[in-house]
């Protein structure tokens, strides 16, 4: 990490007073088109991982053997924020698929969305299980389990047959033996995946542009990219980074953040013959900071406009650094890293 390049640097009065290093890696399903940093070494993506952990239940037509939503396909992916349409949405996923909310695994905390932590407060109410960010994958889990007649106690043990088709799946689509993807314990308690960052974004190229894989994996891959982009705010939330990245995109790309400063990108196509390109970015101090900003110039270069909103963006995601009354104190901006950009895979 030491020699990994500069991410994102911010200045006070033109000097610098933070900067944030890490890696990024950028490719099509086939080729690593750019690379910073060390790309070859097994990170954590964390929650970035997540569309690969719903992946099965597509594969298997779940989705339309239980008549699902596009919102709640979406959620199977999600790290939402736990306002009530995520809460009605997770509470109607279990529905369908016949769970009780007692059987997810995943723990409780406060809603992410401040305007229903509030009210929560107001209310004296608690947070459920419904109300954690990862209820929807959880839920998609046992939906999974529940098709293959596994037991749904113990569906987070990395050897339950649900995570071990899940590994064998993100092996594939990544590109990794299965015995190089290491396993940890998730926040959520559901298995945390290693691999290499360069392999992370061919796994999101391939997401993009699946046409090279077996057809039930690529039409699984097809659906969940179409819900999670046609209902992006079923995958992320209000002023959320995904969420404000995934409408820039307008349909052709779909952004998956992650714990400890992991971000990765999607994005479809223009035309017919041109490759999917996949984008992840790893921050070795774990800061979301130190991603914002050369994400969204990854997106410029791949041709498409900032968020138009920029209210939909935290104020750590701005390029100007405003203090409580409004002044500009300073600003943020992309450092060394991106210096060597090739052109654009999608160049006329």
């Amino acid at each position: 990490m030491a020699n990994h390049p500069i991410l994102v640097l911010l200045e006070r009065a033109g000097l610098v007073e933070s900067l944030h290093r890490g890696a990024i890696a950028v490719a099509t399903p086939d080729r690593l088109l750019f690379s910073a940093g060390d790309v070859t070494s097994p990170v954590f993506p964390r929650s970035a991982l997540k569309p690969f952990q719903a992946l099965p239940l597509l594969e298997q037509r779940l989705d339309r053997q239980l008549g699902l939503s596009a919102r709640e396909v979406a959620l199977t992916a999600a790290s939402h924020s736990g306002d009530d349409a995520h809460v009605e949405a997770a509470a109607e996923l279990l529905r369908k698929g016949s769970i009780a909310a007692d059987a997810l695994l995943c723990g409780t905390h406060a809603p992410w969305d401040e305007a229903a932590a509030q009210r929560l407060l107001r209310e004296g109410r608690a947070p459920t299980v419904l109300h954690h960010n990862c209820s929807g994958k959880h839920a998609g889990m046992l939906i999974q389990a529940r098709a293959m007649d596994a037991p749904l106690e113990r569906y987070v043990d990395p050897a339950h047959p649900v995570q071990q088709r899940i590994r064998r799946r993100l092996a594939e689509i990544a590109g990794v033996p299965l015995d190089r993807i290491a396993v940890a314990v998730d926040g959520c308690s559901a298995p945390a995946f290693a691999l290499p960052l360069e392999s992370l974004a061919r796994a999101f190229a391939r997401l993009a542009d699946p046409s090279g894989l077996p057809e039930a994996t690529a039409e699984g891959c097809r659906r969940l990219f179409d819900a999670a982009t046609a209902e992006p705010r079923f995958l992320s939330g209000r002023r959320r980074f995904d969420l404000a990245v995934m409408k820039a995109g307008q349909g052709r790309v779909l952004s998956k953040i992650g714990a400890e400063g992991v971000v990765a990108l999607a994005a479809r196509p223009p035309r017919p013959g041109a490759p999917g390109v996949g984008v992840a970015v790893k921050v070795d101090d774990g800061s979301a900071r130190g991603y914002y900003l050369p994400a969204l110039a990854l997106l410029r270069w791949l041709g498409f406009d900032p968020p138009a909103d920029r209210e939909e963006l935290s104020s750590a995601a701005q390029e100007v650094v405003l203090n409580h009354r409004g002044l500009e104190v300073g600003r943020a901006r992309a450092g060394e890293a991106l210096e060597a950009l090739p052109p654009p895979p999608w160049s006329p």
